[in-house]
């Protein structure tokens, strides 16, 4: 048994950090391929749960004396993806707002047609933050999974079979979990 007070949970808040990441990551490469605003906005909405999940996961992990240089990197990476992600949503939930009937742009200036430029320009700018976010998402594969293999490689057995019944069960949950999350908001 390890001294460290911290390194007790260590595999399951390592396994909620992967299997929460991974189903963020999956989420975004889906936006593109999604033609409706308001599934974007969902989708979009359930990455950002799952990715603030994911980082919060994480930095517990990091409280352990086994942390690795590069698990710290990883939060302060999950930071400006959780930022990029925030943004992305920001922009599909502006657009949805200006798109609508009675929307307050056109509302409170008087002008017609204000709202619909903006609706352009909050989609523009969705797609390249979502570009953006996407692509250093593609940048961080490897680097991600050589940070799992090392945090599994350096685990006792006890503590493998521990992360692997944790990766499974929040595998099992995580999708639900997005969707009530999401649902709560709204």
């Amino acid at each position: 048994m390890s001294s460290d007070p911290f390194h007790l949970n260590r595999p399951v808040h390592l396994a909620r950090r992967d299997v929460f990441y991974e189903k963020a990551a999956e989420r975004i490469r889906r936006l593109p391929s999604q033609k409706l605003i308001d599934e974007q906005r969902n989708t979009a909405e359930q990455a950002l749960y799952l990715l603030r999940e994911a980082r919060r996961h994480a930095e517990a992990a990091n409280l352990s004396e086994k942390t690795s240089t590069q698990s710290r990197l990883f939060v302060k990476f999950m930071d400006i993806v959780v930022d990029n992600t925030l943004s992305v949503t920001r922009m599909l939930r502006r657009q949805l707002t200006v798109n609508a009937s009675d929307n307050a742009l056109d509302g409170f200036t008087g002008a017609t047609g204000t709202a619909s430029k903006m609706s352009g320009h909050y989609r523009r700018c969705a797609v390249l933050l979502l570009k953006g976010l996407m692509n250093s998402l593609q940048q961080a594969e490897k680097p991600f999974r050589d940070l799992c293999q090392t945090s599994i490689a350096k685990m006792t057995s006890v503590d493998k079979a521990r992360y692997e019944k944790a990766y499974k069960h929040f595998g099992e949950l995580a999708d639900s979990e997005a969707e009530k999350a999401v649902e709560d908001v709204l």
